[in-house]
């Protein structure tokens, strides 16, 4: 049977005319020259079987003349099924027709083998190896075809699998290496390869000694291959310097090699260039300590380090201090030479601050913004505070010039000691300690600035802070969360024609569900500039319920001083009253003597628009400050307010009598009501009348309740 890959052990024969059919074959016969008697038939079907292709003989006629023990398996029937009937029979049409011209070839003399996928049902998705093959009669025509069909679909799979693999192996730009344990190179690939500069062939056989040199073979490499050798995986860091010059960073691992047997013949080395991640590494390492604009450690790392002070504190009575530094004015330098300037200004700052680092026992960091600290160990009160004052007068005789501008530079130093508690009460904790820096630095700001300030938490002034700051707070969470409550005072005529007025307070409910003393919140409030947003709330809330109101009743609105400055409040006002049109004559609002003055403009313009509106206006707390009225021909108004220290004890102090009468007289020559408040009896009521007050308010007249509903109180 030529062409089936066997020759040399058979040749090819004429047999005797097939009975059944009367056409003559070629049979394919055993050598003559065996050294032993064997059945040649059994061994030449041996062979066949052994083979495993699917292997039919047909003729001309496309009959079937012979077949083997795999093509019936392949389709499943008997020799005596397939024998002498025809090729399409067996096979189908349409695996027929797509061979038929192949076999039609070979009958011509011509022999093919060829891949194909499949078709049949059965078949879908394997991959076939199709040889066709003629065989001659013995006057040189072909007298029959052998067909065999062998399924390669795993050989298929393994041979893509490997070349996938060779291929990974090939473009990766990860270094890969086979290294014998005589520590010789058995393979490696492209990128390592280039890595020298070499070729991947050139390897074969090189030590690695003669690639990395025998003190790093020795100090390091040969430890890391012997334990691979051992049976280890072993994956470690290292830098090298590549040819030219650069330093690179590499992540190693090494994986034992086994043979067949188990036995361990080699390293699997696979090196990965990490540079980059390595150096973005280092990046954020130092980000995440650094301050990224001065490159002092950032608020993290002070935090870490004050958490080291107190438990050296706690465990050895060390001292030390903490130093918040804040700059004078920052805001000047920034609104005169811009961003870039100030971010100028504070890389100089850190430097100094540097600077004082080489003493040893200092620690800086950037807080934020413009403000830094400094951590100074191991010093008490009197050495932190000397510390402090360098501070500002290093810092006051800097100087920073930007875009031909010289700035002087001022700042504000608050301490914190940390002590051993000598009491047995717990130590402090970062918090307290930066708390009580910047409340000590906000001080010296306070008071003039330019100054280092020692936190003491029984001082008068620190106490004061502490509760304004906590004024804050709490008033910040009651506007957050909307805990405000409107109460209403009645304001009483007593002239027998003035319009009676409810004054609109505002209180503060806690947490707790308790109403808090207004006074000193609102105060804070004040100082810190949460009330244009408190007086937008309590105008909005009035305005939505003033229908409720009683017919004939004004009700009279509390501006704070920040809110009649603030041209912004002034478009809000306006345009809420102008949104509601009706509500403008039942309004009154009342504003303080002080506020007036200190924002003179602002305040007519604003008075004037609410008179013309048809609102009502209130100068409050008359005659608390003022030297002189001549403001007065000028500010439009519909009544004065007097100050309740004015009120005193009028009714049995002739001088404050003559006071209250003075103003009365200035009231009246400008055409405007009296309001006096404090009036707690009914006799002061009546000595007030007498002097010519229109309207009285105080506890006689009637306490503050709450406004239920937001309409009058049941």
């Amino acid at each position: 049977m030529s062409g089936s890959g066997f020759d040399g052990l058979f040749r090819t024969t004429e047999l005797p005319a097939n009975k059944s059919r009367g056409m003559p074959t070629r049979a394919v016969e055993l050598g003559e020259d065996w050294p032993i008697a064997v059945d040649r038939d059994a061994v030449r079907t041996a062979i066949i079987e052994m083979n495993r292709a699917g292997v039919v003989v047909c003729d001309r006629d496309y009959r079937i003349w012979d077949v083997d023990g795999a093509f019936l398996d392949m389709e499943n029937l008997t020799r005596e099924e397939v024998i002498g009937r025809h090729l399409v029979e067996i096979v189908g049409e349409r695996v027929f027709s797509l061979r038929k011209p192949h076999i039609d070839n070979a009958f011509a003399g011509h022999a093919c083998r060829l891949r194909v996928q499949g078709v049949r049902a059965r078949m879908t998705g394997r991959l076939f190896e199709v040889s066709i093959q003629p065989v001659e009669a013995p006057g040189g025509d072909v007298a029959c075809v052998v067909v065999s069909v062998r399924d390669v679909s795993q050989f298929e799979a393994m041979t893509e699998r490997l070349s996938l693999h060779e291929e990974i192996v090939r473009q990766t730009t990860d270094r890969i290496s086979v290294i014998g344990t005589d520590f010789r190179y058995k393979f490696t690939n492209a990128s390592n390869a280039a890595f020298y500069g070499m070729e991947p062939e050139e390897f074969r056989g090189l030590h690695v000694t003669e690639l990395i040199g025998a003190e790093r073979f020795d100090g390091r490499a040969r430890t890391y291959f012997l334990r691979c050798f051992s049976g280890t995986s072993v994956e470690y860091e290292h830098d090298l310097v590549d040819p030219s010059g650069e330093t690179r960073f590499l992540r190693v691992r090494m994986d034992p090699y086994r043979d067949a047997d188990g036995t361990i013949s080699a390293a699997i080395v696979v090196m990965r260039d990490i540079t980059e991640a390595s150096l973005m590494e280092k990046k954020l390492r130092r980000q995440a300590r650094e301050d990224a604009l001065t490159g002092l450690a950032n608020r993290h790392v002070l935090q870490a380090d004050l958490e080291d002070v107190i438990a050296r504190a706690v465990a050895a009575g060390e001292r030390a201090a903490l130093l918040t530094i804040d700059l004078d004015d920052f805001k000047i330098v920034n609104d005169i030479s811009g961003h870039s300037g100030g971010d100028a200004l504070l890389c100089q700052i850190a430097g100094l601050l540097k600077s004082r680092e080489a003493e040893g026992r200092v620690r800086c960091a950037r807080l934020g913004g413009d403000e830094f600290a400094v951590v100074l160990n191991g010093a008490d009160e009197a050495e932190a505070l000397a510390f402090g004052n360098r501070l500002v007068s290093d810092l006051a005789t800097m100087r920073f010039a930007w875009g031909g501008i010289t700035h002087a530079v001022t700042a504000s130093v608050g301490i914190a000691l940390i002590e051993p508690q000598s009491d047995g009460g717990l130590p402090l904790t970062v918090f307290q300690l930066l708390n009580r820096a910047d409340r000590a630095c906000l001080y010296g700001k306070e008071i003039g600035g330019a100054r280092a300030v020692v936190f003491r938490p029984d001082a008068e002034e620190m106490i004061a802070r502490q509760m304004d700051v906590g004024n804050v707070q709490i008033i910040s969470h009651a506007a957050e969360t909307e805990r405000f409550q409107l109460y209403t005072m009645p304001i009483l005529p007593v002239d027998g024609r003035s319009q009676p007025i409810r004054e609109v307070l505002l209180r503060v409910i806690g947490e707790d569900g308790r109403v808090l003393a207004p006074a000193a919140l609102i105060g804070s409030a004040e100082r810190h500039g949460l009330m244009p947003r408190i007086d937008r709330w309590v105008v909005s809330t009035v305005l939505a319920n003033v229908d409720k109101v009683e017919a004939g009743t004004r009700l009279s609105i509390n501006l704070s001083g920040l809110s009649v400055g603030d041209p912004e409040f002034k478009d809000f006002l306006l345009c809420a009253l102008d949104r509601h049109p009706d509500a403008a004559t039942r309004l009154c609002f009342e504003i303080t003597e002080t506020a007036a003055v200190r924002s003179l403009a602002t305040a007519q313009a604003l008075t004037g628009e609410l008179r013309r509106r048809g609102c009502g206006v209130i100068l409050d707390d008359f005659g608390s400050g003022l030297s002189s009225f001549a403001y007065l021909r000028h500010f439009p108004v519909d009544a004065l307010k007097i100050d309740g220290a004015i009120i005193g004890d009028v009714v049995h102090d002739e001088f404050q009598q003559t006071v209250v009468a003075g103003l009365v007289a200035i009231a009246a020559k400008l055409g405007v009501g009296v309001i006096a408040e404090y009036v707690e009896t009914a006799e002061m009521q009546a000595v007030l009348r007498d002097l010519g007050v229109t309207q009285v308010q105080g506890y006689h007249v009637g306490r503050p309740t709450p406004w239920v509903g937001y309409g009058l109180p049941g």
